[in-house]
């Protein structure tokens, strides 16, 4: 049984709560207060006289006269509830718009910089870690000087509620704190560089060249950083956490009135779960409150903690749900579309992608089965396999028993993975050199769903792939990866025994031994062990999951770790990949499911990023990735989700 974490950890803060029924009604009743008055400021109580945005309190709201202190709570829930859909999505809108404009400049700015470096190094004038030093001065003057993003008067209000942050806010202070670049006489400065973009050449001074680089760089960064920035703060924060709040708000008001007419056991558990709503939602809340630019953040954002409270919050309204409907058959509560999977609007999933159906009953019983037949046959050849001498031949044949381990997984349930590249991916690639061995190369996928494994082994088999890469067949990855990946709660005795018929801490050890991956343990952090996936990109590309967890809800994309990336050296190429509809497949809600559905996942594949060009140079003062990070975040945010209206009703 997992020790439970002590009482000064993050997770515990609901349970603390919880032991102090008055600390938990003032805490609420104060969180409450304050996200109305930010409310106001964004627009949601626009025509509402001042003096009724006042959050009713605990006390208010006994006895017989609480009805009208519960509906008024209840009314200033609705109004937010009702602004932050559209809200949402003009302020996504305008931050893509703004994103996707700068996007192909920075890969052209990719571009201008390898054919700059290219006859740098070609005419003597230097190595490629000259040529990016002087890139690098320019970058932090560049940094120096980027224009700050100015917020409204509602992002204005949730900054000063520690929830929003704008683009650059970490990184520029630094660099402001900076001396001042010194260019200095050195003529390398001053050499002419032909650059070649679109049919066109253009020659110009180094100086003016990477002068535009590091700005192309800098305006997609910024635009990144608003998109990841209001993706985390409207629809991780704003939209699911109103949606989970209009539930507890309308179940405390139903549970009030038939309290009145009697009491009964039911109720009293109902309003035993809407107080554990109360506690749960004081600390999501403070868990967006975190400053991200922390090099070891205590709460949700990095870990997770953060969702397995979401995944909670969202199995605590079906449960609210449907004990007022015991109590009150004549009930109308229903759940709000985003807890249901059934959220229409604009930058949610494509149309076609994820489950085409929920199997349950003997046919989904017959296929956790099979699978687990097949994942037994696959351990027992992986097990065979680790007796051998370990040489790259072993190796290999372990990579290769992984790829039709997930082939026959995708076969079994009915999944269909397909591969979909940027038109742009072929010209940068073949610019950068990408397919001559020169590069490390850091695959960086989405992960929402405990499916991605599989969906990440199917698609790098896909031709589209193979071709993308240059390769003839599916390179052997070195993979960053938890530790119990594949514990199943199953124990034989003091044994946990996981479905590859081995025990979880043998499954581990294979995964390092005979695959060569990474481990990193649940209370470690993902920087820790980054290092050593560096190390092995030496010898083979390398595979992240940055968001370092699962997804709650489709949609819901965590911020990257940006303490993975300070561990990244510069000459690293990184490939973004979004794993469309991959949620769906195998959601995490309710807690335990395994109801693996059948349907398609479209892996999209993002052109390759320059590291050199993007990461922040490699001094202490900016050791931080964030603002990389964010960027990172973006390019998922952007390729993953539909910016046009759709619906998954």
């Amino acid at each position: 049984m997992a020790k439970r974490p002590p009482p000064s950890t993050p997770r515990s803060l609901h349970r603390d709560l919880l032991q102090d029924l008055a600390l938990l009604s003032d805490s609420y009743d104060r969180s409450a207060q304050e996200f109305i008055q930010v409310a106001a400021h964004d627009g949601h109580f626009d025509g509402w006289d001042e003096a009724s945005l006042v959050w009713p309190t605990g006390e208010m709201c006994e006895g017989e006269s609480g009805d009208d202190a519960h509906r008024r709570r209840h009314e200033l829930v609705e109004a937010i509830y009702r602004g932050v859909p559209p809200l949402r999505e003009a302020r996504l809108s305008e931050a893509w718009g703004r994103f996707e404009g700068h996007s192909d400049a920075y890969h052209e700015g990719n571009r201008i910089y390898l054919q700059a470096r290219e006859q740098f190094v070609a005419g003597g004038r230097g190595t490629e870690a000259d040529f990016l030093e002087l890139y690098q001065s320019l970058y932090v003057e560049a940094l120096a000087g980027a224009d700050a993003h100015v917020p409204d008067d509602g992002e204005a209000a949730l900054e000063r509620a520690r929830i929003y942050r704008g683009p650059l806010a970490h990184a520029q202070a630094v660099a402001d704190s900076l001396p001042a670049v010194v260019l200095g006489d050195d003529p390398r400065w001053d050499g002419l560089y032909d650059v070649r973009l679109n049919e066109m050449v253009e020659r110009l001074p180094l100086r003016d060249l990477l002068r535009d680089v590091a700005q192309r760089t800098l305006d997609t960064i910024a635009a990144g950083g608003l998109l990841a920035a209001r993706y985390n703060t409207y629809n991780n924060f704003a939209w699911f956490g109103v949606s989970v709040w209009k539930v507890i708000a309308e179940a405390h008001l139903a549970l009030h009135r038939i309290g009145k007419q009697g009491a009964s056991s039911a109720i009293a558990t109902g309003v035993e779960e809407v107080r554990l709503g109360q506690a749960m939602l004081i600390e999501f809340f403070q868990a967006h409150q975190e400053d991200p630019a922390q090099l070891k953040p205590k709460g949700y954002w990095y870990g997770q903690e953060y969702s397995y409270l979401t995944r909670d919050l969202i199995d605590l309204s079906h449960r609210l749900i449907t004990r007022v409907g015991q109590v009150s058959p004549e009930s109308e509560l229903t759940l709000p579309p985003l807890l249901r999977n059934g959220a229409d609007g604009r930058f949610l999933e494509y149309p076609g992608m994820g489950a085409s159906e929920a199997v349950t009953g003997a046919r989904r019983t017959l296929r956790l089965l099979k699978w687990l037949r097949i994942s037994w046959r696959s351990g027992r050849r992986r097990k065979r396999l680790a007796t051998d001498p370990p040489t790259p031949e072993r190796g290999r044949r372990g990579w290769d028993e992984w790829l039709r381990w997930a082939n026959e997984t995708a076969e079994n349930f009915g999944i269909d993975v397909r591969v979909t590249v940027d038109p742009r991916f072929h010209t940068i690639a073949r610019e950068m050199d990408l397919f001559g061995g020169k590069h490390r190369i850091l695959f960086l996928p989405t992960h929402q769903s405990l499916i991605d494994h599989t969906v990440f082994y199917c698609a790098i088999q896909r031709p589209e792939f193979l071709e993308a890469m240059g390769w003839k067949q599916p390179e052997r990855c070195s993979i960053l990866a938890r530790t119990g990946l594949a514990k199943t709660g199953v124990r034989v005795g003091p044994i946990d025994i996981t479905m590859f018929g081995m025990t979880s801490a043998n499954f581990d050890r294979l995964f390092e031994e005979l695959d060569e991956f990474v481990t990193i343990d649940h209370s470690a952090r993902a920087g820790q062990t980054a290092k050593r996936v560096v190390q092995a990109l030496d010898q083979r590309p390398g595979l992240i999951y940055p968001m370092a967890t699962t997804a709650a809800f489709p949609g819901q994309l965590f911020p990257l770790q940006h303490g993975t990336f300070a561990q990244l050296p510069p000459d690293v190429v990184i490939i973004p990949m979004s794993y469309r509809g991959a949620h769906t497949i195998w959601p995490k809600c309710p807690k335990g499911n395994l109801n693996i559905n059948p349907g398609v996942v479209e892996v999209a594949v993002a052109p390759p990023l320059l590291g050199e060009t993007t990461l922040l140079p490699r001094r202490r003062s900016l050791r931080i990735q964030l603002e990389a990070a964010n960027m990172f975040h973006a390019i998922h945010i952007a390729s993953l989700l539909n910016p046009e209206r759709s619906s998954e009703a």
